[in-house]
């Protein structure tokens, strides 16, 4: 049993328990971190179908055949005041986790993105002497770049999926590779735009709202959004589609229902893609989403908000003028950002500019097309996995 809960496994899988078998840790703590450690385990098993797998994740590495012992679900927190209050069983986590690397003794460890868990079990690896790489680089080069002295220590590989970080690495003498986008490869629309109409009766345009994939960033971000339904929806016949994970659709539903909206949205799941893909605008809160819909060419504003203490002290760490990703990758402000303090009013304001003029839209998509063309050709996860097995096999 793990945290009062069935142990997880993945399909056709059984607990790793002898030190014979052939093992790496892979650890992801946040949904976004749980899609791309599939992406690269899925590779990875294509190379060397012996090695298993098990660590920190969620679904999508259970799918893959990743045992996890702790879900993303119960790892995935935002916000100074939030990471506080979890210490205490974030600590929990770390120890039960290196109790179990003392018995499996894996081959290597796989450490994505996630730095305030991982940088600290990087230390704890490197005592025990097991190699370390790591997948998806923390944004240090937009904040708290002193950590990256830690990275240099104690992770043997990073390997970055934005173009810039390479050379950032690189200044700090670090062994860095660029390896592309893993979105690249997966970012496509699940259904054609007939089906996707006919399924959630969509006859016109209609706007889609991404309010985040945790619960504490969906409850600082939806209810503004489910305020522009009302004021948009009285200005124009257009429908709002809010695009839910499978984790996140109830609680969004939920929120949905507990106000009396005038224009309610349709909340949808499991193709966000598409929705994205035809849609004619969006209000996407900011993160992986964005580069999402810079792939797909999504016309947007960009939202996000914290607790007040969070933003007090982000506002004197960040050093970098954008904070969407997909801004940052395009090295210019494409998506139009509005972070802590905004109203509905201004959002509806913007969004309906999107809406209502074909010049902005065909502009922004033209510079989106450019954007995405930075992020590689496609193969990230392969590319990864070869580097990973390569310093696991030269230190074992």
């Amino acid at each position: 049993m793990a945290d009062g809960k069935q142990k997880y496994l993945g399909k056709n899988d059984r607990p790793i328990t002898m030190t014979s078998v052939k093992n790496i840790l892979i650890v992801a703590g946040e949904p976004s971190g749980d899609l791309q450690a599939s992406l690269l385990v899925e590779s990875f098993s294509k190379i060397d179908s012996e090695i298993r797998f098990w660590g920190f994740g969620g679904e999508k590495m259970r799918n893959v055949g990743v045992e996890t012992i702790v879900d993303v679900e119960n790892l995935a927190v935002m916000g100074l005041f939030d990471v506080v209050a979890e210490i205490p069983r974030i600590r929990g986590y770390m120890r039960k986790l290196m109790k179990q690397v003392k018995i499996r003794k894996p081959l290597g460890a796989i450490l994505v993105d996630y730095p305030g868990f991982n940088l600290k079990l990087a230390k704890e690896l490197k005592k025990l002497d097991i190699p370390v790489g790591y997948y998806i680089s923390p944004q240090f080069w937009a904040w708290a770049s002193w950590r990256v002295k830690k990275v240099k220590k104690y992770v043997d590989r990073m390997v970055c999926i934005l173009p810039f970080e390479k050379e950032f690495y690189r200044k700090y003498g670090i062994d860095v590779d660029f390896v592309g986008h893993p979105f690249i490869d997966i970012v496509n629309p699940e259904i054609s735009e007939n089906e996707f109409r006919e399924k959630f009766r969509l006859n016109g345009d209609f706007a889609v709202f991404l309010p985040g994939s945790r619960k504490k960033e969906i409850s600082r971000l939806l209810a503004p959004m489910l305020e522009i339904c009302d004021i948009i929806g009285s200005k124009r016949e257009i429908d709002i589609v809010i695009a839910a994970t499978p984790q996140t659709a109830e609680y969004i539903e939920n929120m949905t229902n507990k106000r009396h909206l005038k224009r309610r949205p349709k909340v949808i799941s499991g193709l966000t893609y598409s929705a994205m893909s035809y849609a004619k605008a969006g209000i996407i809160a900011s993160g992986s989403a964005t580069v999402e819909a810079l792939i797909l060419g999504l016309p947007a504003i960009v939202v996000y908000r914290v607790d007040s203490i969070s933003w007090a002290i982000g506002k004197m760490l960040i050093k970098v003028e954008n904070i969407a990703l997909a801004n940052l990758i395009a090295e210019e402000r494409i998506y139009p950002e509005f972070i802590q303090k905004f109203t509905p009013e201004i959002l509806a304001e913007n969004l309906l500019k999107f809406l209502d003029d074909e010049k902005i839209r065909t502009e922004m998509k033209s510079k989106l097309s450019s954007a995405k063309s930075k992020l590689g050709e496609g193969g990230a996860p392969s590319k990864a996995a070869k580097i990973f097995k390569n310093l696991f096999m030269k230190n074992n």
